[in-house]
């Protein structure tokens, strides 16, 4: 079945990822923008996977859901570290990149069961609480950029709560775009 408007916000949100890392994160030291890579490229490919399934492409539905779940942990797993490199104007180590990736994919390879599935969400909801918590650490340490990684959290924290309501939109444009919001949220804290 195809969903234009899906396939578009995933097109957006596909988008914005890569604009965001060459904007914003070319300038960070090197293994910082790595992880700020893993976690955009990820997303960017997930997006652009259901930009494709979206569009009708059935056959990629199972490549869709994994390319999700590799983001929603390896990615988020990066994001975590990422922004803690940035709330505390730290550069990160090789070791501190291969550690994050390990986590990642220990993450990855745990929700890819079909029991562990339903921690999905769960995984997601305390990644939010986390980097939440840190870039509230990071505005006591007077890192004023900090408020954009606060807009952007509460942004996708308000668009996880559209599927639950009743609107007249579809709740994954909604959280896709909000998605691309926040990314771009995350840039401007820079």
């Amino acid at each position: 079945m195809i969903q234009f408007s899906n396939a578009i916000s995933d097109a957006v949100l596909a988008t914005v990822c890569i604009v965001v890392f060459f904007r914003f994160f070319a300038r960070l030291p090197y293994y910082n923008r790595i992880l700020w890579g893993i976690f955009l490229v990820t997303t960017a490919l997930a997006a652009a996977a259901g930009v494709f399934r979206f569009l009708g492409f059935q056959q990629l539905i199972d490549t869709h859901r994994s390319l999700s779940t590799l983001a929603g942990s390896v990615g988020l797993a990066s994001v975590v570290a990422a922004i803690w490199g940035l709330v505390m104007r730290q550069s990160f180590s090789r070791s501190t990149v291969i550690l994050t990736i390990a986590v990642g994919l220990i993450l990855f390879v745990t929700l890819l069961y079909p029991a562990f599935q339903v921690f999905d969400s769960v995984v997601q909801a305390l990644t939010m609480l986390l980097v939440m918590l840190i870039a509230v650490y990071g505005l006591l340490r007077k890192y004023q950029k900090a408020i954009w990684i606060v807009i952007g959290v509460m942004m996708i924290g308000l668009a996880t709560k559209v599927a639950t309501n009743h609107l007249p939109f579809n709740p994954t444009d909604i959280y896709h775009y909000a998605l691309a919001a926040m990314i771009l949220c995350f840039g401007k804290a820079v």
